[in-house]
């Protein structure tokens, strides 16, 4: 005789980072806007909708516009185009002219690419940024999650 388990708990699942993206310091220096893409997997068998993305900073605060250090707006590349774009061309437009807000953003794939634009004000800037909350649903409750936030801005 045999058994047949259930899991009844399908929407469990996670985001994990499954890319790793930056520019060298200079980059910033030169560019105004610089647009990084990381790849996120849910590993869920439930897509989840995003509702929100919050980088928060070393001191447990959220990054918001009024740092002086950094400003980064986030959204979401809906064809997980983005690795590293700066300077204007054609096909880096017609990219960024697709991008999505983060705020109810329903997940068609298990992958999706959370955009970082950054504008960094202070020429001497240290990473101070420690992790990306990103807050969504699933099945009509909402759930966050907390996920590494590597230095993309390298100085060597």
């Amino acid at each position: 005789m045999g058994y047949f388990v259930v899991d009844a708990n399908s929407d469990k699942g996670e985001f994990v980072n499954v890319s790793h993206t930056g520019a060298h310091a200079k980059v910033f220096n030169e560019y105004l806007d610089v647009y990084i893409g990381h790849t996120y997997k849910w590993t869920g068998e439930t897509l989840p909708t995003i509702e929100g993305l919050e980088i928060i900073k070393d001191d447990g605060s959220v990054l918001t516009e009024a740092d002086p250090s950094i400003y980064i707006e986030t959204f979401i590349d809906p064809n997980n185009q983005t690795d590293l774009y700066y300077g204007f061309s054609p096909d880096m437009r017609e990219v960024v002219g697709e991008y999505e807000q983060p705020d109810d953003f329903t997940m068609t794939e298990d992958e999706m690419t959370v955009v970082f634009k950054v504008t960094i004000h202070e020429q001497n800037y240290q990473f101070d940024l420690s992790d990306l909350k990103i807050q969504y649903q699933i099945n009509d409750e909402s759930k966050q999650q907390t996920v590494p936030l590597k230095s993309f801005v390298f100085h060597h």
